[in-house]
């Protein structure tokens, strides 16, 4: 799983740094052509930990045998979900995975 962490640093001081969001990203599906979909979780609201387990007891997020399968895609008050499709996992890095979450949890279409 990848978290990524939005902070507010105040007039650039890291000593005054405070958390505003928080993304998860976890792989749900290997493909023979080294592409992989994952599950995204991006938490709006304060608590900002653990916004996996959050979805997961919101029933947002499909599992078998203990294993994360499949996301229900949709927006709450607290939070995105989606699942980015496609991503190839050997010829394209993290930042290319981070573009393709938020694209997918529909933020490229509220800022045209």
């Amino acid at each position: 799983m990848i978290r990524v962490t939005f902070e507010m640093l105040p007039r650039g001081n890291a000593d005054k740094a405070r958390t505003i969001g928080i993304m998860e990203i976890a792989n749900v599906a290997c493909y023979l052509d080294g592409t992989a979909d994952y599950a995204v979780i991006l938490k709006k609201t304060p608590p900002f930990s653990g916004a996996l387990d959050a979805a997961w007891k919101k029933g947002k997020l499909t599992a078998e045998q203990g294993v994360i399968n499949g996301v229900m895609a949709g927006e709450d008050e607290e939070t995105i979900t989606a699942l980015a499709q496609g991503h190839h996992r050997t010829q394209r890095g993290v930042y290319d995975l981070l573009y393709r979450a938020l694209k997918a949890c529909g933020l490229d279409r509220r800022n045209p």
